[in-house]
Order: structure tokens, then sequence, then C-alpha cells
């Protein structure tokens, strides 16, 4: 992201989400976790699955931390 950018309110409650999914999951890392059915929380999983940090189980709605190898 552009140091100068402004982000907009949307962006930076999905921030947000993401930091709180990492958080919640980081003090539970083997175990599912609801998504929840917010748009930004929706949208935060899929942002943190594209980039590998967590992996969703597509059909319950559920995601954990990716385990690392």
């Amino acid at each position: 992201m552009a140091a100068n950018k402004k982000i907009t309110k949307a962006e930076r409650d999905v921030q947000r989400e993401m930091l709180a999914m990492l958080e919640w999951a980081s003090k539970r890392p083997d175990r599912w976790h609801k998504i929840g059915n917010l748009n930004t929380d929706q949208k935060a999983a899929e942002l943190l699955e594209k980039r590998g940090v967590i992996e969703i189980w597509h059909g319950t709605g559920l995601y954990r931390l990716t385990p690392q190898k």
C-alpha cells in the first residue's frame, strides 16, 4: 500500500478484523474458529487465506491458522 494513500473506513474495519482474527486464533492454534457473518469478517478471512496465514474449511464457516511445516 502506498505511504500517502488514505484508506477508507471499510478498509480500516477489515484490517481491524484481520488483526482480531489473528489474535484470537493465535491463542488457540490447534482449533477451528467461526469466521462470522459480517461482510468485514468474510473479507478479512479471504484476505488472510490469500496470504497463506489461515486456512478456511469451506462450507463450514470455520478457519484456523495455517499449520507450520
